[in-house]
């Protein structure tokens, strides 16, 4: 065996295995927070999520058709999944990025990284999996990690505001709940299918939010770099990264995926502080630590759990 076999195979990285698609992921949607508050410059949040949807539903569209997927709604489950699409793609882009355009990258990535410990509470009250007070104990040492970020804020410097924050963590709570309505509808169909039939079901959002500030945006002035930030939030973060995530998934398994995006906070972090030059304070960087451990160990309760409920069934 060589070198870079027995590289490979260690046992560590057999436990965390690198995988380029999902690499791609963390660093694109940890530069979204950035590209976000740089395309703010050129464009309002509202005008940017109607042409942000148009312009996905329709690439998303072409990629379904490619795979030889249908765009026909199954008649048992169009309700679900445009309901999917009304809390996904719609209350939830408007509450994130109205949320922030008043905080910093980093702490709305902070903030929105509080979205598996939500999607638990959520799941469980529904009956959707098995409580388990392990991952509720993580959720709330999560929880702590999020009060420590908001409160730790150097107030010198130039940080997000307390309604910034709380509109990115009831994003956060928005999104979970489109996460739990989704969840039925994945064990049936392709994810990418079910996300591009689950757009049309924003369009009451987009039209009464996006619509006159789209159509009254000044296209011509946008900057190259405007235009490019578009293209990354779009394109990038909306359509390829979301696509290699489910490859990703596909690769390695869902729980391993899944680690990656612990990632994307501190990326976020890092992306700010290398373009705009403003750290997390110190406190910041101790209140993300323990919402990741929170998190971290909200998902191994969950997944330990899980496997508690299948091998009792089996049995």
């Amino acid at each position: 065996m060589d070198e870079l076999t027995r590289r490979y195979n260690s046992p560590v990285l057999q436990r965390f295995p690198l995988n380029l698609p999902l690499i791609v992921v963390v660093l694109s949607w940890g530069f979204n927070f950035v590209s976000l508050k740089i395309l703010y410059e050129d464009m309002s949040p509202a005008a940017l999520m109607f042409n942000r949807s148009i312009v996905m539903a329709a690439l998303l569209a072409m990629i379904v058709k490619a795979r030889g997927l249908a765009l026909a709604y199954p008649k048992e489950d169009r309700s679900r999944i445009l309901l999917a699409g009304f809390v996904s793609m719609g209350l939830y882009m408007v509450v994130f990025l109205e949320g922030l355009q008043l905080t910093t990258p980093a702490e709305g990535a902070i903030m929105l990284a509080t979205a598996p410990i939500l999607t638990f509470l959520l799941s469980s009250a529904l009956k959707q999996e098995v409580f388990s007070f392990p991952a509720l104990w993580g959720s709330l040492i999560g929880f702590v990690g999020v009060a420590i970020v908001i409160l730790g804020g150097d107030r010198g410097a130039a940080t997000g505001s307390l309604l910034g924050n709380m509109l990115c963590l009831g994003s956060a709570l928005i999104w979970g709940t489109g996460v739990v309505i989704m969840r039925p509808l994945l064990h049936r169909y392709d994810p990418t299918q079910v996300f591009t039939l689950s757009i049309p079901g924003a369009i009451p959002v987009m039209l009464l939010y996006g619509l006159w500030p789209a159509l009254h945006t000044d296209y011509a002035a946008i900057s190259p770099l405007g235009w490019a930030m578009f293209a990354q939030v779009t394109m990038i973060s909306g359509v390829i990264s979301f696509v290699c995530f489910y490859i990703g998934i596909h690769q390695i398994g869902p729980s391993r995926a899944t680690m990656y995006q612990f990632f994307i906070p501190p990326t976020a972090a890092i992306f700010q502080w290398l373009l705009f030059g403003r750290a997390l304070a110190p406190l910041q960087w101790f209140g993300l630590v323990v919402l990741m451990a929170g998190v971290v160990y909200t998902a191994r309760a969950r997944a330990v759990a899980s496997a508690r409920i299948a091998q009792t069934s089996a049995v």
